[in-house]
């Protein structure tokens, strides 16, 4: 359950040096990376469909006619657009159902080929960088990219004179992102609910820019009062509350979210954010910051607590709910006083690891946000490690959110999470073993049946 009264002390981004840079000195080391490891079954959810009917047919036949003079993609690992339209209606994701209207994602890459795009987007640009995220969410980033000097008045021509922007134009290059916690649900998206994923792109994409969704009160809540009140706390636009029928909620991005879309259409670098990148997690920061998030600045409102930049954990927790549109729980495992300073556990890490693989069994991945502390980041082992200065071994100095999208057991039953991390300057997978990662885990989300019988007792861990 999503609680409304509990706010994460951590935020989940990178707490960042005095240059602006994260420092990767403090960044976790993998125990491996699995270079050519290939995604596993990406549609437990889904009754998988690799047969096309005839409107399905006239639909494919079109997207591969639309798309076959676009030039590869970097990031498309040598397949063209029509191979990866292939290798997508053979694993199912193709021809997979949206859970909000039931259309496919072959239906809205149609879409996006046959209606006008906004903001000068290109259909075969917006179609091919989602195709990338699609066959391979181990490509989404969350670097943003630089805004080239000649297009950097263009852009501040087009801000409010009273805009932060305006006043200091040096904050349109943003160097160290706060969108993990989005970044990490695309990744989730890309790879467990592509028609619900593609539909975003496609909506938001469009010439009406509005993203429409049919949310479920009861995914908020189980308390209809308590999910009405989340619903408004959240400033989200909705046409009522009807607790036992979906409610339909628009989202419109904010103007810059388009000119950041379109630089990174004239001017994408290797290793940056792409249009589908852009358009999916400003569409979770905007529903998550209750409407206050800026596309160019990465900055945002502070509503909940005192930072400008990243997501806290219900932050995070209400834009998940709201994509899958069912109600996820965040567990905390965490205790961090009011200092920052780790001092226990809520539970064990067995249970940790089972919450996790249990996920993971029933077709869906785990988002979770880690921290490391001076002692888990090494920190206390460098010679100038100075305690009065730097803090307490326990002290938490930075928290970042991943993707949980497998499990491995070696020949000992030991476990090693497979995850993406979206922030770590490499496409591959990385192997973390479950050892080293669950105590650094602070909170995770999770289908609420999942750990529903252990929800009471960690709450209660909590001293709520």
């Amino acid at each position: 359950m999503l609680q409304s009264v509990r706010f994460s002390p951590v935020n989940t981004r990178y707490i960042q040096n005095k240059n602006g840079i994260s420092d990767a000195k403090t960044r976790p080391e993998p125990n491996a990376k699995a270079q050519n490891a290939q995604y596993p079954n990406a549609l437990n959810f889904y009754t998988v469909n690799t047969t096309l009917n005839k409107t399905d047919s006239e639909k494919y036949l079109y997207l591969v006619n639309f798309l076959k003079d676009v030039q590869i993609s970097r990031n498309s690992e040598g397949l063209t657009a029509p191979q990866q339209l292939d290798l997508l209606l053979k694993n199912g994701k193709l021809l997979a159902k949206s859970n909000d209207d039931k259309s496919t994602t072959l239906d809205n890459l149609y879409d996006i080929a046959t209606t006008e795009r906004t903001a000068n987007l290109n259909p075969k640009r917006v179609i091919s960088d989602t195709l990338d995220i699609l066959v391979n969410p181990r490509y989404v980033t969350q670097r943003f990219g630089d805004i080239p000097s000649d297009e950097a008045p263009v852009v501040l021509s087009r801000q409010k004179p009273d805009s932060q922007l305006a006043q200091n134009p040096s904050l349109m290059n943003v160097t160290a992102s706060g969108v993990c916690p989005a970044a990490s649900l695309e990744v989730n998206a890309a790879h467990r609910y592509p028609a619900d994923y593609t539909r975003w792109v496609s909506q938001l994409s469009s010439k009406d820019r509005t993203l429409s969704l049919d949310v479920k009160l009861k995914s908020i809540s189980k308390n209809p009062i308590e999910a009405a009140q989340i619903l408004k706390i959240f400033n989200t636009k909705n046409s009522g509350f009807n607790f036992n029928k979906k409610n339909k909620i628009k989202l419109k991005l904010d103007d810059n979210a388009y000119i950041r879309a379109n630089i990174q259409q004239n001017y994408w670098d290797d290793g940056e954010r792409n249009i589908a990148d852009v358009l999916f997690q400003s569409a979770v920061m905007n529903i998550a910051t209750q409407n206050t998030y800026d596309t160019l600045t990465d900055w945002r409102a502070p509503i909940f607590n005192a930072n400008t930049q990243g997501l806290i954990e219900i932050e995070k927790t209400f834009a998940e709910s709201i994509f899958k549109n069912k109600e996820i729980t965040s567990l905390m495992y965490q205790k961090i006083d009011d200092d920052q300073n780790l001092v226990g556990y809520t539970c064990s890490f067995d249970k940790i690891a089972r919450h996790i693989t249990d996920t993971i069994d029933s077709g869906d991945d785990v988002i979770i946000g880690y921290v490391l502390t001076n002692e888990t980041s090494g920190i206390t082992s460098n010679h100038d490690y100075n305690r009065s200065i730097h803090g307490a071994p326990n002290k938490v100095i930075n928290g970042h959110e991943i993707t949980i999208v497998d499990y491995i057991r070696d020949t000992s039953g030991n476990i090693n999470f497979v995850c993406v991390d979206t922030d770590d300057d490499s496409h591959d997978f990385v192997i973390y073993s479950a050892d080293w990662l669950l105590p650094k885990i602070h909170h995770a989300g999770y289908p609420a049946k999942i750990v529903a019988k252990d929800e009471k007792e960690i709450m209660k861990q909590l001293d709520l």
